[in-house]
């Protein structure tokens, strides 16, 4: 796994890139509200061979931190300077939680760059935060640790402020990739699934080409909870794109 840096308007973004750029298409992975790049490492690292990139968006990891800046129109340039940067193949997009946004965005303004998209449990909107949500997330225990130590407060305090609400349904009838939706559906979870049904069917109305995947020992955190099955499933995603 290889470290690198890319300027963003004066603010440096950390990512990694995975092996050298081949025939294979290109796994471009972009994390939630507070992850940063190592939080991808698990499953990256069991895709032998492949192309992959992940970076920590502004705030999070080694990562700068601006003053201002924390739209979801924000964040998007912070994966459009990485890309620019890195040269990509038959470029596939996974997105988990709030990342999807991020990644959405970026796909808002390049509707014919995907040739497949991997969407985490969470619907193709950006929210805007309550008040209280920066505090909130950054006094979150997860797995023994704080969330403060993966992302800055100020950043956490930015998002609150400054999101608004999007919606990126309507972008998908303009690309023509295919779309994978992974669900958790377990109800008894302790981070509960962000997708209710309403989702789903905004989803199955917007996307021609759709495949939903449940899990069924996931609520939210699938990358965590089931991680085995969702590295099958990518290997599986990524290869039928490899020969499209």
């Amino acid at each position: 796994m290889q470290k690198k840096t890319v300027n963003n308007n004066g603010n440096e973004i950390e990512y990694y890139v995975s092996n050298q750029m081949n025939e294979k298409a290109t796994l471009i992975v972009s994390m939630g509200i507070w992850e940063p790049a190592e939080r991808a490492f698990p499953l990256i690292s069991r895709l032998i061979e492949r192309h992959c990139i992940v970076l920590s968006y502004r705030g999070r990891g080694g990562s700068g931190t601006p003053e201002s800046g924390f739209n979801w129109d924000d964040h998007m340039t912070d994966l459009a300077c990485v890309l620019q940067n890195e040269p990509i193949n038959k470029p596939v997009f996974l997105g988990f939680s709030k990342g999807v946004s991020y990644m959405l965005g970026y796909l808002s303004a390049n509707l014919r760059i995907a040739k497949g998209i991997i969407i985490i449990d969470y619907p193709a909107i950006h929210s805007k935060l309550e008040k209280g949500a920066a505090l909130f997330w950054s006094n979150m225990n997860y797995n023994g640790y704080r969330l403060d130590n993966y992302v800055d407060v100020h950043a956490l305090e930015g998002i609150e402020h400054e999101s608004t609400y999007e919606e990126f349904y309507h972008i998908f009838h303009e690309m023509l990739c295919p779309v994978w939706l992974f669900r958790g559906t377990d109800v008894n979870s302790y981070i509960p699934s962000n997708l209710s049904d309403e989702d789903i069917s905004k989803y199955k109305s917007a996307v021609k080409q759709l495949e939903i995947i449940e899990f069924e020992e996931s609520g939210h955190m699938i990358l965590d909870e089931e991680l085995g099955k969702v590295t099958r499933y990518v290997k599986q995603i990524l290869k039928d794109i490899d020969g499209a």
